[in-house]
């Protein structure tokens, strides 16, 4: 709308005029659009385009044989034919003014900028909806047939990243805009303004760019560099602004250019690949299960028995993320310090190869459920069960985790269980940070644990993999036999190969979030999904109504004119594949544990210990001349084409391979480690680089580090050793 003449202007001050006239402006297009879509263009056809119709045996939109009811399909835009369709597959793509939706795409739309919306909607005429995380943020909402969509729900990067990734030729939208090439130059990267300093309409009016001091964000705590101040003044002299409402029209409108090449060359990627448009969509999870299913045709079976839908539930655990020891320094000739009087010991921080990819490449279930009668019989005969069999079973066990296997398996326990921790599980230095004031939620975590199991829920495969490594089977409660196949592996293996062939880092962070993305899918827990319903001023009966309701949970008052009700869902339908997001979460523990206890613990006996583990990675402290060495005779079982071309053990063999481990630090020593607690820790190099890990904590730019990262690790080490000086402990039951 800037680009089209300024439909928003800054001369609209007022605290809601900005974001009315957008939305007016909006409804202007809409009008406009749905004139286009009342006058169907006749279709015109080449002679190219007739021989294809003769000649098609496929639908060109569901791939299905053409069986004598092939009609023409072609865009009712254009007038372009587009290939042959059944009948029915034809009246599915028409295009109607009042049922088709128009996508508004914004880039974090749905945290605060929504707000601002939201409350000018309640200004604007036209019917209103949403779909919501909460009464606070919105996946999406529609005014009229116009549906705003986050492309952060589906590109997770901030802008700059984004376009950074992409090649400069994608950017044709802004080209056409800032032809200079030498002007578009300097916009192929985030803009920098100062938010903060713009505090009045009269900052606009300034005829020069700030001092730098003035760029200082409060919110992050930081200022901008010198580099990006220059960049700054760069803009300013080459596009000739004489204000900083010039400065602010330009930040502007290149931020929504950017955008818009970036979401154009998704959707132009999404189509060639997939034959899906993202603009259809909501979120990736969705778009990436589309085209999974579209890609295999596989037919998946909804449950519609209640208790194996429990039953199913009952065995869903994620990851596993753990500090099993706080600190490990390495003793090798690489480390400085070392001490050849010691045994040489290495750190090895591996990650296995996309290890959910690996796991949905598996045979995994697709139907045929049913319980099974003689549960007892299965005591004797569940090790037989082959892994690529065409029936599965899904199991509830009593397990006895066997004494002499306690120290053994302590540092990365079998078959994790979610439980509240208590306090008469705590250490004593645990007690003591309670009785100094730490608050202590009592939130269900996964945790690993050395206690027999009773009811426990798994997959056969993860049983199989428990008992080999000695745990015993006391008895089956209950079984559910499935049918299964590795119906996800073409799709897996599709954007796995797409993935090795792509030439910028874009494609290559797009299909990887397809594979990633397609999993959250089959783990959707319908329970969370709430229900907000917008009320306008007008409509007060609709307001007493629904807080009268029972089903009534809490409000949300944007403004006089606006409020969002949640309410409970009176009704809810279990309709998603949760056996398949169970098994692949089950499975993927298969391929850490048995690469730890059956590959490094047979290899190394106690000269190996599992230091930290998040999931799909293992931090390990190993004791061994030369480790690099170790794995040059099992070459077999790592990816090690991010080694340096000069490193004996490069090889692309194996590259990006599905479940391979490959090393986090691509053939550097490690010298030090510290954990404090999951997802926290510190890793020094022997170069002195020094990778710090804390979620939840935003990192500060590194000019900003008061302290250089040795003195950070050391920092860490010290926390660390004095709380194991305290008596804190990594395992809560040994």
């Amino acid at each position: 709308l800037l680009l089209r003449g300024g439909a928003v202007r800054r001369e609209d001050r007022g605290a809601c005029r900005i974001p009315e006239n957008f939305l007016r402006a909006l409804q202007v297009e809409e009008r406009g659009i749905q004139k286009v879509l009342a006058k169907p263009q006749a279709m015109r056809m080449t002679r190219a385009d007739w021989e294809s119709h003769r000649t098609a045996s496929r639908c060109h939109v569901c791939d299905g044989l053409l069986k004598g009811d092939s009609v023409k399909d072609h865009c009712h835009i254009t007038g372009k034919y587009r290939g042959a369709a059944h009948s029915a597959c034809n009246l599915k793509l028409r295009l109607s003014p009042k049922t088709t939706t128009i996508p508004v795409v914004f880039h974090n739309l749905r945290g605060y900028d929504s707000h601002l919306l939201m409350q000018a909607i309640s200004k604007v005429e036209g019917r209103v909806s949403c779909i919501p995380n909460n009464t606070e943020k919105y996946i999406s909402f529609s005014l009229g047939q116009l549906r705003f969509i986050d492309s952060a729900q589906f590109l997770l990067a901030p802008l700059d990243k984004l376009v950074s990734a992409n090649k400069p030729e994608a950017f044709q939208i802004t080209a056409r805009y800032e032809p200079d090439h030498q002007k578009r130059g300097l916009l192929m990267r985030k803009g920098v303004y100062p938010y903060e300093y713009m505090d009045s309409w009269e900052r606009f009016e300034e005829t020069q760019l700030p001092p730098k001091e003035d760029f200082y964000s409060k919110l992050t705590g930081a200022n901008i560099s010198d580099s990006d101040y220059t960049h700054a003044q760069r803009v300013w002299e080459t596009f000739g602004c004489q204000t900083l409402g010039n400065y602010t029209d330009l930040y502007c409108r290149t931020d929504v250019l950017l955008l818009a090449d970036v979401f154009e060359n998704f959707r132009k990627t999404s189509q060639k690949q997939y034959g899906l448009d993202p603009a259809n969509y909501y979120t990736s999870p969705g778009l990436s299960w589309d085209a999974l299913l579209k890609k295999t045709r596989v037919e998946l079976e909804l449950l519609t028995d209640y208790d194996q839908h429990l039953f199913i539930e009952k065995g869903m655990r994620g990851g596993i993320s753990m500090v099993s020891k706080r600190h490990a320094r390495a003793n090798n000739p690489a480390v400085e310090g070392y001490d050849p009087e010691r045994p040489n010991s290495h750190i090895l921080y591996l990650d296995a190869n996309n290890l959910y990819g690996w796991a949905m490449s598996q045979p995994l279930p697709t139907g045929g459920f049913r319980w099974v009668e003689d549960c007892d019989g299965l005591v004797g005969t569940i090790q037989d069960q082959p892994a690529d069999g065409p029936e599965g079973f899904i199991l509830e066990v009593d397990l006895e985790y066997p004494q002499e296997l306690h120290d053994e398996h302590n540092a990365y326990p079998l078959a994790p269980e979610r439980m509240v921790v208590q306090k008469k599980w705590m250490s004593e230095y645990q007690h003591g940070l309670l009785g100094a004031g730490v608050v202590s939620a009592e939130v269900e975590k996964l945790v690993p644990n050395l206690r027999d199991k009773n009811h426990y829920v798994l997959h056969y495969r993860n049983l199989q993999l428990y008992l080999g490594l000695g745990m015993k089977l006391k008895k089956v409660h209950r079984a559910l036999r499935f049918e299964q196949s590795p119906w996800m592996e073409p799709y897996i293996r599709m954007n796995t190969e797409l993935r090795k062939q792509a030439t910028n880092a874009f494609e290559k962070d797009l299909y990887k979030l397809m594979n990633n993305s397609v999993f959250g899918k089959t783990m959707e827990n319908l329970r969370k999904r709430v229900d907000v319903k917008l009320v306008r001023s007008h409509e007060e009966d609709k307001l007493r109504r629904l807080i009268a309701s029972p089903s009534f949970a809490r409000a949300n008052i944007f403004d006089d004119d606006l409020a969002a009700i949640e309410v409970h869902k009176s009704r809810l339908v279990l309709n998603r594949p949760v056996y398949v997001g169970m098994s692949i979460l089950d499975l993927s523990k298969t391929l850490m544990y048995d690469f730890y206890y059956g590959q490094l613990k047979n290899q190394y006996g106690d000269r190996c210990q599992l230091l930290y583990t998040d999931t799909d990675s293992l931090l390990l402290e190993i004791q061994t001349k030369d480790v690099y060495r170790d794995m040059g005779k099992h070459a077999e079982l790592y990816d090690t084409s991010d080694y340096p071309r000069e490193h004996p053990l490069h090889s692309v063999e194996n590259k990006k391979v599905l479940g391979k481990m490959t090393d986090e630090c691509a053939g550097r020593s490690i010298a030090e480690y510290i954990g404090l607690r999951p997802k926290m820790y510190s890793i020094l190099e022997a170069n002195g680089d020094n990778t710090k890990k804390a979620k939840g904590v935003k990192k500060a730019p590194p000019y900003l580090w008061a302290t250089p990262p040795q003195g950070i690790a050391v920092s860490l080490r010290l926390q660390a050793v004095d709380r194991r000086k305290r008596g804190g402990n990594s395992c809560l039951w040994t």
